[in-house]
């Protein structure tokens, strides 16, 4: 399963990226900053993309794979 490596929320609020600035730019939309605070990886790579752009990161200092013994039985992997 992926996780979030950092605090995107935090992160994103370091670099002055809030609600009110996503409203106003529309690079992200309020869906996407409420995932992101819950930590749901279930974004898309165009968010992914973005915020990868705002925050000067390439995609896997955000996320990272760890293995799941339960999704590897859903799989049947």
């Amino acid at each position: 399963m992926l996780k979030y490596k950092i605090n995107i929320a935090d992160a994103l609020e370091r670099k002055g990226f809030n609600t009110y600035k996503a409203k106003t730019t529309k690079l992200l939309s309020q869906e996407t900053l409420k995932k992101i605070k819950k930590e749901d990886t279930n974004i898309s790579l165009e968010s992914i993309n973005r915020i990868c752009m705002i925050l000067d990161m390439q995609p896997k200092d955000l996320v990272e794979y760890v293995e799941n013994e339960e999704e590897k039985k859903k799989y049947n992997l």
